[in-house]
């Protein structure tokens, strides 16, 4: 007797999808996604943790120092700041768990369901997103306790919220790009922290470009985190802080990342699946 067998090769992941179906898919992943976050919950540091210690630390350890420099209440100048930090960092974490997915071989199954192609990547930008708001609330809610207050009105203060979320989904393209062209999570990690933390630290998140050398003040004016530090500012604190052409500089910024970032790292991601 002659046994017949097949091979079933799976199928790659549809890129012909009705929106329905696509959004339908993206919703299950994105569920998958956040259970993943709850049952490991240490996920959050990077973006809960990390934060907070930053505003205690430079606060009531560097903040007497650096008084001096941004004037009146200098908690009222880092909070701003520090969102900028948080919201720019947590953008990382989407490449980081798109390189693991590749990793841990979890593309290879999703490549033999019958699901939009899409949705997996659509599935971890939203979820960042959330992820982000989540951590925002709980900056917002520790750095109320320690006596930051807003001085606008809601509707700045929030705009001052999605002009940062505006930077950080550029943010969020750079690191889905580099995600899909380095070989492993930790490395991913290293090199977009090896991209962040000099503009970081030189930049208006912690202290005045004005106390700078000069020739480090030319680069932290153009940097885009001293920008969206300083709209930021504006618009949360208001006052003596003004924001000038910092507001569309930023938005140009985020729209730039996404514009060059975004056709690269689909295109990377389309050649991984």
């Amino acid at each position: 007797m002659t046994a017949i067998t097949s091979t079933l090769a799976p199928s790659n992941l549809s890129s012909r999808t009705g929106l329905r179906d696509t959004l339908r898919h993206t919703g299950a992943l994105i569920r998958r996604n956040l259970l993943s976050t709850k049952a490991t919950p240490e996920e959050l540091l990077d973006v809960t943790f990390f934060p907070i210690i930053m505003t205690v630390m430079f606060t009531y350890v560097f903040g007497g120092g650096l008084k001096s420099s941004t004037g009146g209440d200098y908690i009222e100048y880092l909070i701003p700041g520090i969102f900028v930090q948080m919201l720019s960092f947590g953008s990382i974490g989407v490449g980081i768990k798109l390189n693991s997915d590749f990793d841990k071989g979890l593309m290879d199954r999703f490549r033999s369901l019958p699901i939009a192609r899409v949705s997996v990547l659509s599935a971890h930008l939203v979820s960042s997103v959330l992820r982000l708001l989540l951590a925002s609330l709980i900056t917002f809610t520790v750095a109320t306790c320690l006596g930051f207050r807003v001085h606008t009105n809601v509707f700045e203060f929030f705009g001052g919220i999605a002009l940062l979320l505006a930077l950080g989904f550029g943010v969020s393209w750079l690191s889905v790009y580099v995600g899909t062209v380095v070989r492993s999570p930790q490395a991913v990690q290293g090199v977009l922290n090896i991209a962040l933390f000099p503009l970081m630290f030189c930049s208006s998140i912690f202290t005045s470009v004005s106390t700078m050398p000069g020739w480090l003040q030319a680069f932290a004016k153009v940097n885009p985190l001293t920008t969206a530090a300083d709209s930021a500012r504006a618009l949360m604190v208001g006052g003596q802080f003004t924001a000038g052409h910092d507001v569309w500089i930023t938005l140009a910024w985020a729209a730039g990342m996404s514009i060059v970032f975004a056709p690269l790292a689909l295109r990377a991601y389309n050649r991984h699946i």
